[in-house]
């Protein structure tokens, strides 16, 4: 029997939800401010790291850190449906420079719930942002089994490629392992990243579990 001799329809239970947009109106002032920022270069000799780590809070570029907390909030509370009691706030925020042969090697964000990138300029051939399966996660079989597949859907990828333009903003879970590809640009790649960590109380009615301030502030 075919596919086409019946009926069917798949719900994507339990997936994990990956966000991106355009970010409209981005200022040159903004962008020069990302790029003359300090930068030293990573020990692993992969790309430059700015020396601030709360880059976004700085006046100069206070405008695009309320651009991304827009979405950022708008993702969170209109789409995802988060209730308002709990406050998602940014905590930390840098950008990265990448020159030709530079790349990212997988990792996620600790100390964090919601994550992001800003890409602010690239082209073609500046590299994918690549983000990874966790290997102890199980979608349909178990990964102790080598299961193959005659071609990748979102089903079955155990690494999904996003080739990101400029202004493209992207949102994902902390927890999600993501590197990027490296650039074969003759441009230098920058980007912003950040993350956003929860405060308030949390818990149901009357039984409190949890209750969170943040003192970074």
């Amino acid at each position: 029997m075919s596919q086409q001799d019946f009926e069917y329809s798949i719900t994507p239970l339990f997936s994990t939800p990956l966000f991106s947009t355009e970010l409209k109106n981005i200022s040159k002032e903004e962008l020069d401010h990302i790029k003359n920022t300090e930068y030293k270069r990573f020990p692993v000799d992969n790309g430059y790291g700015s020396v601030s780590k709360y880059l976004l809070d700085e006046q100069p570029i206070a405008s695009l850190k309320n651009k991304i907390d827009h979405v950022v909030k708008t993702y969170l509370y209109d789409i995802l449906k988060v209730n308002k009691e709990h406050q998602f706030e940014m905590t930390e925020s840098w950008s990265v420079k990448h020159i030709k042969g530079d790349e990212s090697g997988s990792h996620r964000h600790a100390n964090s719930m919601l994550s992001g990138v800003l890409y602010l300029q690239t082209d073609e051939t500046s590299g994918d942002i690549w983000f990874h399966k966790d290997p102890n996660q199980s979608n349909v079989f178990t990964p102790t089994v080598d299961v193959t597949f005659t071609e990748q859907n979102l089903f079955n990828t155990q690494i999904w490629a996003v080739r990101p333009k400029s202004n493209t903003l992207i949102l994902f879970p902390s927890t999600m392992f993501h590197s990027v590809a490296p650039s074969e640009s003759d441009i230098e790649r920058y980007v912003v990243a950040f993350n956003y960590f929860a405060f308030g109380d949390f818990g149901h009615g009357n039984n409190l579990q949890l209750s969170l301030k943040n003192n970074l502030k």
